[in-house]
C-alpha cells in the first residue's frame, strides 16, 4: 500500500531463486519466494473434508477467546512470511472495529488441534483480504504440516470466491490458474546497524547520497532539521492523511481514504498500546514547518511503510526523502531491524530497498464461469495497461466512479 511521495506480466506460480537486478544495484531475493508459487452467529457447523481429516467452523472475530489468540501467534510463528503486522490479531481488530464487526475467522483444526487460520470479510458471498486494499500481505495462517485446499475451503465456507492481491508464504492450495499475475514487494534489512545499511545504500544510489545537500539546503531556509520518530499528536495523524488525500486529489489515483472506516482503523492502530501491531507516526520539521510525515504500522522489529507524505510547498528539498534517511538512520535505537515496503514498484522502493521477493495477484473460486470472468477482466485490463492513452482514461474514470463496485473499500 505504501506509494511513492517524490521521486507484470502474469507468469507461473512457480519462482526462481537467482538474484534479481535492479536500475544500478542488485538486491537480495527473499529466500521465502520459494512458497509463493450470518456474521454474528457461527455460519457453519464444523464439517469434514472429502480428502482429508480437517474440520473448519467460522466464527465473527469477537467470538474468539484467549485460547484462539494464542493459538494465532503460535501459528504465525511457524513461517517467517507471517511475521507482517497485516497477519496480527491488532491489525484484525482495527479493521473489525473500524467496519462494524464484519470480520469473520475461519478456523481449520486437525482433530481438536488448530492447524490452519484465517481472516476475512464477507461482502455479497465473496472473500476478501481483511482490511481490504489496506492490506499487503495476506494468506491462509497455517502451520507447515498442513496443505489447505483454496476451493474446498470456500465451499466448505459457502463462499463464491476469494480475491487476492498481495499474497505471500505457500501456494500450494491454489490451483496455477489462479494466479493472473505475480508482483514484485520490497524490503529494507537493518539489521543491528540502521546507518550502516543507510551508507550501503547511499554507495549504490547517488539520490540518496546527494540528499545531504537538499536536507541542509532545507535547514537553511527554513530552520532546524528534527525528526520525531514515533509522534503521538493526533492532530499531526489527521494532518498527514489530509495531505495524503490532496496528493490522491493532484495525481489520481484511488483515494483510500475516501471511505471513513478507513479513518477510524488508522486511529484505533494509532492509539493502542505500544505491543502487538499499532500504528506509528513519524514526523519530520524544518524549524516550524511539517515537511513530510509518513504513518506505518509496527510489530516487534518490523516497521510497514505505509502511507509516506510531504508538503509540496517545500518538494524542492525532497522532504520524502529525507524523513526516510532519518527514519533509517534512527531505526536502530528503536529496535527497527526491518523496514517492510510492501508491493508494486515505483521507482523509490527499488532506490531504498535491498531485498526483493514476490507476491501474488488473482482469484481463487470453485465457480469455474467465476473464475473465468474475472481472468478475462484481468487480461482486458492488462491489454488496457498498454494502450497510448491509458492514463487519461484512467484518471476520467477514477473521477466520476472511484467507488465503483466492486469497489476495494466496500
Amino acid at each position: 500500500m505504501s506509494t511513492s511521495t517524490e521521486s507484470s506480466a502474469a507468469t507461473p506460480a512457480t519462482f526462481p531463486r537467482s538474484a534479481l537486478a535492479t536500475d544500478d544495484h542488485q538486491v537480495h531475493e527473499s529466500p521465502s519466494i520459494e512458497n509463493v508459487a450470518n456474521t454474528l452467529l457461527m455460519r457453519s457447523a464444523p464439517t469434514v473434508s472429502p480428502s482429508t481429516d480437517l474440520l473448519v467452523d467460522c466464527v465473527p472475530f469477537s467470538h474468539l477467546d484467549e485460547a484462539d489468540l494464542q493459538d494465532w501467534e503460535r501459528l504465525r510463528g511457524s513461517r517467517a512470511e507471517f511475521a507482517s503486522p497485516f497477519f496480527s490479531p491488532s491489525f484484525a481488530a482495527a479493521t473489525d472495529t473500524a467496519r462494524g464487526g464484519d470480520v469473520e475467522i475461519a478456523r481449520i483444526r486437525r482433530g481438536d488441534q488448530l492447524v490452519g487460520l484465517w481472516a476475512f470479510h464477507r461482502i455479497r458471498g465473496v472473500a476478501w483480504p481483511v482490511g481490504r486494499c489496506f492490506n499487503d500481505a495476506h494468506n491462509i495462517i497455517a502451520s507447515n504440516t498442513v496443505a489447505i485446499d483454496w476451493r474446498w475451503l470456500l465451499k466448505e465456507l459457502n463462499l463464491k470466491a476469494f480475491h487476492f492481491h498481495s499474497l505471500v508464504g505457500p501456494a500450494d492450495g491454489l490451483a496455477e490458474q489462479d494466479c493472473f499475475e505475480t508482483i514484485a514487494a520490497f524490503s529494507l534489512q537493518l539489521g543491528d546497524d540502521s546507518p550502516a545499511a543507510l551508507r550501503r545504500l547511499e554507495q549504490v544510489h547517488t539520490t540518496l547520497k546527494k540528499q545531504h545537500q537538499k536536507t541542509r539546503k532545507m535547514a537553511r531556509e527554513l530552520g532546524e532539521i528534527s525528526l520525531e520518530l514515533d509522534c503521538r499528536d493526533a492532530d499531526l495523524l489527521d494532518r498527514t492523511i489530509q495531505l495524503k488525500r490532496e496528493q490522491y486529489l493532484r495525481t489520481k489515483p484511488l483515494d483510500v481514504f475516501a471511505s471513513p472506516w478507513s479513518h477510524v482503523m488508522l486511529r484505533h492502530l494509532f492509539d493502542k498500546p505500544r505491543c502487538g501491531a499499532y500504528g506509528m507516526l513519524s514526523v519530520l520539521r524544518a524549524g516550524d514547518h511539517l515537511v513530510a510525515a509518513h504513518y506505518g504500522v509496527r510489530e516487534g522489529d518490523l516497521l510497514h511503510y505505509w502511507f509516506p507524505v510531504y508538503d509540496p510547498r517545500f518538494a524542492i528539498y525532497s522532504p520524502g526523502t529525507a524523513l526516510f534517511k532519518s527514519i533509517v538512520h534512527s531505526a536502530t535505537n528503536y529496535g527497527i531491524r526491518t523496514i517492510d515496503m510492501g508491493y508494486g514498484e515505483p521507482t523509490y522502493k527499488r532506490k531504498q530497498t535491498d531485498t526483493q521477493s514476490r507476491v501474488l495477484y488473482g482469484v481463487t473460486s470453485p465457480s469455474t464461469p467465476y473464475h473465468a470472468w474475472h481472468r478475462l477482466q484481468h487480461q482486458t485490463h492488462q491489454l488496457a495497461r498498454h494502450l497510448p492513452f491509458k492514463q487519461r482514461v484512467k484518471k476520467w474514470m477514477r473521477t466520476i466512479g472511484p467507488l465503483s463496485p466492486p469497489s476495494p473499500l466496500s
